[in-house]
Formats: C-alpha cells, structure tokens, sequence
C-alpha cells in the first residue's frame, strides 16, 4: 500500500471511487425502475388502456403525460448503459443532464412493447423539446458539423411521439415545419462534409413534407387555413424535381395556394429541370423525352429574387445531375472543331460552377477534357463521342456560393424559425451574417451571374 501519493493522484483515486459509487447507485435506480415498470404495464393492460402484446385489435390512443424532454426510464437506462450524447452532459463529467436530455427516435420492430403513457411527452413538452434543439443545441453549433446527427435523431423521435399519439392539431403542423426547414438548411450548410449523408437528411426532409401535406389536408376540410402552407408545399414541389407526382399534388391545390408567387416559382423551377438527357436511376428519376435541357434558363430562375433562400438551397439538391443533362446535351450537339474550345468561364456561369477548378473536375468525370482555351464540348474519336456516363453519380463537394450561398444570409437558427420575411422575398436585402457560421468565399469565383448570362447560349443547353 502506497502511503506517499501525491496529492493530485489521490484526487483523481478518490474521483473513480465517486464514479464507481455512483455507477453502481445507478444500477440499483435502474433496475427499480424495470421492476415498476413491469408492474405499471400489467397494471394499464388490466384496465385497457394499453392492448397486450400481438394483440393488434386491441390497439387504441394513447396520450402521452410526460413533461421531461427526455423520460425518466430512458435516461436511467442510456446513463447505465453509457449512451449519452455529448449535447446532454453535465460539463466536465459523464453524467446524464436532465435539462439537457432529449428522448432518442426508436425504430418500429416486430415484438417492441407498446410505450407507456409515461414514455410520450404531451404536445407543449415536445415544442419545448424543438426550442431547445434549435434555441440551444444549434445555437450552441451554428455551423451544425457537430450537432446535425443529434438533432437529426431527437427531431425523428419528436415526429415520432406526435404520430403514436394520433395529434394533428396546430401543434404538430408547427413542429414539422421546423424540422422540414432544418433538413433544408443542412443540405446546403452541411454540403460536402465528410460525416454528412445528405440522401438521409433528403429522405427525412420528405417524409416531414409528406405529413405537412396531410396536415395542411386535415385542417382544410376543418375550414382551417395554415399560415405558411404555400412555403411548404413549395418545398414539396422543389424535392420532388423530375417527378410528376409534385405537379399532380400541385394541381389539386385551391386557387389561393397554387397562385401563391413562391408556389408558382417551385413550379418554374421543376419544368425547367426536366432533361431528356438523363439516366434514369433511383435518386435522379425523370428522363423526360422532347424536354428542352433548358438548363442554363434554370440557373438563371434560382439566383432570381423570386427564388427564397431555402427554396435555393432545396434546389441546389439537384445541380449535379441537372449539369450533367446540360453537359451531355452540349457534347451531343456541338461539332467539335480544334482551337474553338467552349469558354470555360462562360459554361462555368451558365450552369452556377464557383470556379474553374470546379468545372474541370465535373467535366473529368465524364471524359470532357479542358485545355487552356477551354473545354472540348462534342469531341469525337474515330467518330465517337469522348463523353461516357461516369460511374459514380456527380457528388456536391461544398455548399454553392454563386446563386445560393449569396441568398443565405441568415443564421440556421433563423431559417429554421422562419422569423424573417426576407426568408421568403429572396432579396438578399439582409445584412451580413457573423462569421460564427457565414459560408466561406470561394478562392476563385467566376465573373457574376448577370454578366455571364449575358452570353448567347446554344438552345439545346437551355
């Protein structure tokens, strides 16, 4: 026994003598809890409130009454088992905060018990929960890298305990209008970051889209209107570009929705983005024979004011493969003749690249070569077309700076709260944002848009 520690290694001794207690009172609160809760279940199954398990007939609502961001059994049970996010611990320790925990998304599976009511927070509780995910977590992290996959989880649990509990009032159309913008705002902030997998944040954000609609359906029929319903079925119409359904979803809506400006901008944009030049795949559906690759046309639609901030961002989604339409489209109808290369500068405005960098690396991955003069649009060997349809799918390697990032100028917490009226002009009249999260500039921006779409531009690239 060493009698001569030195102080600071008693300290730190008697520290996991703490943790080690402390542990250990953990597990005995747990295991009370498992007890209590078995109890508790036989409890409401007796008189009906919860249906017993396989039991599907027996099924029926059920109202949440916990008022915690995050239930008390679940916090005991993800503290002993070492599952707490660094957004809930106390600072300096591993300890569970309970002000700052929040409930994590449970997926769906055969054999999983029914929650308890215990379990589902009541609708004030989850819009506190969305204002401390938005008001602290992301106010905390404006740039999103270090938050996004948390506040991803804890917005689908709060989506999650709305849907379990059959609420479709004011509450729940709220809610998912902030987590609809927060799906947006990462796809552009986010764009490119090596932990960010932007089809999951696309899926999510339609998913959310898709309840709004529903919502939006359900109070209609009430003689209700929602105040933000044309933003929203906007988004709808931009996530689904190259789709038909958004048009059929677009036409059944009543004359004050459809002829809302930004409804009718959404609808601009997704004519202009069908491409008869398209492959056809899971994520980039819609080759539309007899389209007129009015590529160039949609650019141009996007950096206007008529296109709001996240509307541009929503869109952006979707550059890479309407460039590689319009890109194959100019190599299908350009004869290729040596010393008349197409100006880089010039197809680099057309299509919104941020430099030239950028538009010798997309062009690569389609076997188009660039040399001093320009690119080689339309070359041929042996008279076959150079251009190949590239292997990989053309990937978003950094947030657009041109047409979008120039309108995004607002904090993510703003574009999710949707407190600022310009969110919707699309003016770029707002002031510049703190450094804390503006987007970078680019190191080689290529002349302004005005300017460049001054340039004739071939017919078949829009």
């Amino acid at each position: 026994m060493n009698f001569n520690r030195p102080p600071e290694e008693e300290e730190r001794l008697k520290a996991l003598r703490r943790e080690r207690f402390r542990n250990a009172e953990g597990e005995g609160r747990y295991q009370k809890l498992v007890a209590e809760r078995a109890a508790r279940r036989q409890q409401l199954e007796a008189q009906g409130v919860l249906s017993k398990q396989g039991a599907l007939a027996e099924a029926k609502k059920i109202a949440g009454t916990c008022t915690l961001m995050c239930p008390v059994f679940e916090r005991e049970e993800r503290e002993v088992k070492n599952n707490i996010a660094p957004q809930e611990l106390v600072p300096g320790t591993r300890r569970a905060d309970p002000a700052r925990t929040v409930k994590t998304f449970h997926r769906s599976a055969a054999g999983n018990e029914e929650p308890l009511p215990e379990d589902l927070r009541t609708p004030e509780t989850l819009l506190r929960t969305l204002d401390h995910l938005v008001g602290v977590v992301i106010a905390e992290d404006p740039t999103l890298q270090s938050c996004h996959g948390f506040v991803r989880d804890r917005t689908r649990s709060i989506r999650q305990d709305f849907t379990i509990q059959n609420i479709r009032d004011w509450s729940t159309v709220a809610a998912c209008e902030r987590i609809a913008r927060f799906h947006i705002v990462s796809l552009h902030v986010l764009c490119g970051h090596k932990d960010f997998a932007e089809q999951q944040d696309m899926e999510q954000l339609r998913n959310t889209l898709k309840t709004l609609i529903e919502l939006y359906d359900d109070h209609r029929r009430a003689g209700k209107r929602c105040a933000n319903e044309a933003e929203f079925y906007a988004y709808y119409v931009v996530s689904h570009l190259r789709d038909s359904d958004a048009k059929r979803v677009a036409e059944r809506l009543p004359a004050h929705i459809f002829t809302a400006p930004v409804v009718q901008q959404a609808l601009r944009l997704h004519m202009l983005s069908d491409s008869s030049g398209t492959i056809t795949t899971r994520r980039d559906p819609g080759c539309q024979f007899g389209a007129q690759n009015l590529a160039t046309q949609f650019f141009r639609a996007v950096a206007s004011p008529d296109t709001p901030p996240l509307l541009a961002c929503l869109a952006e989604y979707r550059f890479p493969s309407i460039r590689r339409a319009a890109l194959k489209a100019m190599c299908d109808a350009f004869p290729y003749q040596e010393g008349k290369e197409y100006p880089i500068e010039v197809f680099g405005a057309m299509l919104a690249f941020d430099s030239t960098d950028e538009v010798r690396e997309f062009c690569q991955l389609f076997a188009v070569t660039c040399n001093d003069r320009g690119i080689k649009l339309g070359e041929r060997v042996a008279g076959s077309l150079v251009y190949r349809e590239s292997d990989q799918r053309p990937q978003r390697m950094r947030p657009n700076l041109r047409v979008v990032g120039s309108k995004f100028r607002m904090s993510p917490m703003q574009a999710i709260d949707g407190t600022l009226d310009a969110r919707l002009l699309g003016s770029g009249s707002l002031d510049r944002p703190p450094a804390a999260w503006r987007m970078p500039a680019a190191t080689a921006l290529l002349p302004s848009m005005p300017a460049a779409a001054a340039v004739a531009a071939p017919a078949t690239a829009g």
